[in-house]
């Protein structure tokens, strides 16, 4: 399984970076190996859907980051790719709390674990995947 880690540095002791478009480093990890490939990012406009699109082509089952444009989120939110905040924690340590279920979620576009207000409508429930309603 792999898993996707917005970074500030190239290594696994890197700070998980709080704004995914703005990350200087893509972590793509193997968790079973916890073999580490960091892709280098240049924030440019639209980087952050190529980002979302590195994600799913890696087959990432998860990404740990903070805040998510809502592009970027749509298509991972999309393509059923789980989103948890690791903002605060190095990308190694949030690997490990999320390994032991205790990340937490990344329900909407500003990061946070709280669905958006509209469900009236298929698509939104999709966008705040993970529970029930």
């Amino acid at each position: 399984m792999n898993i996707a880690v917005t970074a500030a540095g190239e290594s696994l002791n890197s700070p998980v970076f709080g704004e995914f478009a703005q990350t200087p480093y893509l972590l793509i990890v193997n968790m079973e190996t916890m073999r580490c490939t960091a892709l280098p990012h240049k924030p440019s406009h639209g980087s952050d859907q190529a980002l979302a699109q590195i994600i799913l082509e890696h087959n990432c089952e998860a990404v740990i980051t903070g805040k998510i444009e809502e592009e970027a989120f749509n298509m991972l939110a999309g393509e059923a790719v789980t989103r948890y905040c690791g903002t605060g924690m190095t990308a190694v340590y949030a690997l490990e709390v999320m390994e032991n279920r205790e990340l937490k979620l990344i329900r909407n576009p500003e990061g946070t674990d709280e669905c958006a207000s509209a469900h009236h409508e298929l698509e939104e429930l999709q966008i705040c995947s993970g529970h029930q309603h």
